[in-house]
């Protein structure tokens, strides 16, 4: 009985506990709903917002949709105009060009039809057709200057590359001064034509404007199709014997000797050159038959004793030397020779004596005081060398071999830097002479 007394009081004690604690809960709620109401407020604000916002897009994109089909036809429109006016504008396009097509061609034509009177007017006149020939006290006709004029208005109106037209037009440019529309308009016509008298004309043009290397290539252009009697391989020849490429100077001399057998300088610097290329016996076999050409040529026998001398055969020289002062006995090309000749031999004595003969007859021979400076070197007499080779360089200042003579001589005087200077001159002026 008292227990359960007891066990009915504990549960009302726990009953009024629990109570007071619900209670305690509730009224927390309460405040923290309180507290969080105005953030629940603006909650549910943004939530309407965005309903709204959600609702408003929905309607736009029904909108948008509902415009697809008039968008899609509108764009079909335009493009179909497009195609329309693309379709027009090429239609105009291909006209123009049709037009200006026969535009050119048709002043093309015209161009053509007045250069052809205009070659007959310049043959009628005399007129050249090679640059070289043409002179500043040479006019053209009034008749040949209008139609210069017409050919240069219709070839611009065509566009016409003509490279007749452009390479007959450079001659009158350059006989009028202008050199650098010339060059122009032979260039622009070597771009479309291997016509070996253009390439020549224009070989000629660098040659007499100081461009020796562009001049070698042009001339080596124009002998690829020139005919064997075409000046140009002379031409090509000379300019490679000047620039020292003896060996590629034999083939357009030995062309140049065929078409000018009478040209006694051809025939000399063909057998120099062949003499400087190693080739000895082809030198005396072309001394000997220029020798029945020039028969009282003292030059012809004297580059004989260069060969000879050259073979080792030293009484064939001896022999030539004889043949050419039986012709002349002052020759100095003869003396020079025989110089030469005594060096190859070892008889440096006797080299001396022949050089000092001949500049006892030409004081001016730069290639006597040359071999007096060779032999001198050989001799290890450095100054007298030097003073020698100085004396041919002073009258002939692009002497090359003198030159680099000198380099030897500045050598053995231990006079390194002059020896440089000295070798850069002589292959500035040959660069097939080496180191």
């Amino acid at each position: 009985m008292g227990i359960a007394i007891a066990v009915a009081v504990v549960a009302v004690l726990a009953a009024g506990y629990g109570f007071s604690a619900l209670s305690k809960v509730k009224r927390e709620l309460l405040e923290t709903r309180k507290r969080l109401e105005p953030q629940i407020s603006t909650l549910l604000q943004e939530k309407s917002d965005l309903e709204a916002e959600v609702a408003r897009e929905r309607e736009r994109a029904e909108k948008a949709e509902a415009r697809i089909p008039e968008i899609e036809a509108v764009s079909q429109e335009l493009a179909e105009k497009i195609r329309s006016l693309e379709s027009d504008l090429k239609k105009q396009l291909e006209s123009r060009k049709s037009d200006q097509t026969s535009q050119r061609a048709f002043f093309a034509k015209k161009a053509r039809d007045t250069f052809e009177v205009l070659k007959q007017r310049l043959t009628q006149d005399g007129w050249p057709d090679r640059l070289e020939n043409l002179t500043s006290s040479k006019h053209l006709s009034d008749e040949a200057k209008r139609l210069v004029k017409e050919v240069e208005s219709f070839s611009e109106q065509s566009q016409l590359d003509d490279s007749n037209i452009l390479h007959m037009l450079a001659l009158m440019d350059f006989q009028r001064g202008d050199a650098k529309r010339a060059e122009l308009r032979l260039r622009q016509a070597s771009r479309v034509s291997s016509d070996a008298l253009l390439w020549e004309n224009l070989g000629d043009l660098m040659r007499l404007t100081g461009r020796s290397k562009r001049a070698v290539e042009a001339f080596r252009t124009a002998a690829k199709t020139a005919k064997e009697d075409s000046p140009v391989h002379k031409k090509l020849g000379m300019a490679y014997f000047a620039s020292g490429d003896y060996a590629a100077s034999v083939k357009p001399l030995l062309l140049a000797m065929a078409a000018t057998p009478g040209d006694l300088d051809i025939h000399l610097k063909t057998a120099r050159a062949l003499i400087e290329s190693g080739d000895y016996q082809k030198a005396v076999e072309t001394t000997q038959a220029s020798a029945k050409r020039f028969p009282r040529s003292p030059e012809v026998p004297a580059t004989a004793i260069l060969a000879w001398a050259k073979m080792k055969k030293f009484r064939d020289a001896q022999i030539a030397f004889e043949k050419a002062i039986d012709i002349d006995p002052k020759s100095p090309d003869a003396f020079i020779a025989r110089g030469f000749a005594y060096l190859d031999e070892g008889k440096t004595s006797e080299a001396l004596g022949a050089f000092r003969t001949a500049l006892s007859t030409d004081p001016n021979r730069p290639d006597a005081y040359y071999g007096l400076g060779f032999a001198a070197n050989k001799g290890q007499s450095w100054e007298e060398a030097l003073r020698n080779l100085k004396k041919a360089v002073e009258i002939r200042p692009d002497y090359a071999e003198a030159w680099y003579a000198m380099k030897v001589s500045y050598e053995g005087l231990k006079k390194f830097e002059n020896a440089v200077e000295a070798l850069n001159k002589a292959v500035s002026l040959n660069p097939h002479l080496t180191a």
